[in-house]
């Protein structure tokens, strides 16, 4: 079995190679003049700011949810002038409009490169970041916040990061996890910080974006002595959860048809990396102050973790209203039927 695994690692090893020998020279050759549509002013001021947010945003009809918009408030009212992107194929007056009111600018651009590539959009549209305190990157990836945005981000301590983020993942390489990311002005001023996005290609592969994107993003920044931090580190998490599972009442009296806790924990005893934000949902929420829960975990749940108790989750944790994400989720499946 481990000389399986050698060679299934080795083989996968040579596939990122060659997929990274083909696509980056051929997405650098591509270009598009701009791949923004349109560029709309918003209605809230940026003049003066000195906290910058890229919010990114996607959705197939161009509707802008109700829990996208108490995030887009929930940023400008902890300090941050937003610039709003949408990826989507259109973006309606209704939804500019409800838009507006949250943001300094709104881009409309073409769905290229994913979030990766919207977020390098949003931070050209920023202007010079070295005069910024914070920059965040977001993306609407996830529900929440379900804390205080300005109280969490202002306990951050800056004397020991550089760059911050919710969660972190040891898959592939270490990194930390793109959907919420906070960069201070030791990472905004450096070289590996602009030279990342300077050279970053526009590529419509989800695995190589992840590889090369949110990866590489943590690592060009590593490699240049910039220090990350999270809320949750991972390997602190996994050890509280795997204390937890050890309890056999715990196990025996959670509803887990699918047997899926048991065998979270053998995956904890192994020692192997996981995505906390899907594995460990509930514990982040609850002993961490994690602000956010994924999107993907409610809709598709493809860890088959036991999600039912979500709603109580929140709400023990939270003054959050659920039901902007029981909306969300339901337009979500009245459009597939």
């Amino acid at each position: 079995m481990s000389q399986f695994k050698d060679f299934a690692r080795s083989v996968r090893s040579s596939y990122y190679i060659a997929q990274d020998a083909v696509i980056r020279p051929v997405a650098r050759a591509w270009r598009r003049r701009s791949l923004i549509r349109e560029t709309i002013l918003g209605d809230a001021s940026a003049t003066g700011a000195r906290h910058a947010a890229i919010y990114v945003h996607f959705d197939r009809d161009g509707l802008v949810h109700d829990y996208v918009l108490y995030q887009l408030r929930e940023l400008a009212a902890a300090g941050f002038s937003v610039t709003f992107v949408t990826n989507s194929p259109s973006f309606p007056a209704e939804s500019r409009m409800r838009v507006a009111p949250h943001c300094h600018s709104m881009l409309w651009r073409f769905n290229t490169g994913y979030d990766f590539g919207a977020y390098k959009d949003g931070i050209a549209a920023v202007g010079d970041l070295r005069e910024l305190d914070a920059l965040v990157l977001m993306n609407d990836s996830v529900y929440g916040p379900f804390s205080n945005l300005a109280e969490m981000l202002s306990a951050v301590d800056r004397s020991r990061a550089d760059f911050w983020g919710i969660v972190d993942n040891w898959e592939l390489r270490y990194h930390l996890q793109s959907f919420f990311l906070m960069f201070l002005p030791t990472a905004l001023r450096s070289k590996a910080f602009g030279g990342f996005w300077q050279a970053m290609p526009y590529v419509d592969n989800k695995d190589w974006v992840i590889r090369n994107g949110e990866v590489g993003l943590t690592q060009a920044l590593a490699a240049q002595g910039l220090r990350g931090a999270v809320l949750a580190p991972y390997w602190s998490v996994a050890e509280a959860m795997k204390d937890r599972l050890a309890d056999r009442a715990i196990r025996q009296t959670a509803s887990d048809p699918s047997h899926s806790l048991q065998r979270l924990q053998t995956i904890l005893l192994q020692g192997r990396p996981i995505n906390a934000m899907h594995f460990f949902w509930d514990t982040l929420i609850t002993d961490y102050k994690c602000p956010f829960i994924k999107r993907e975990l409610l809709q598709s749940n493809p860890t088959g973790m036991p999600i039912a108790a979500w709603r109580d989750v929140i709400r023990s944790a939270s003054a959050y209203d659920v039901t902007m994400i029981d909306d969300h989720l339901r337009s979500l499946a009245d459009r597939r039927d």
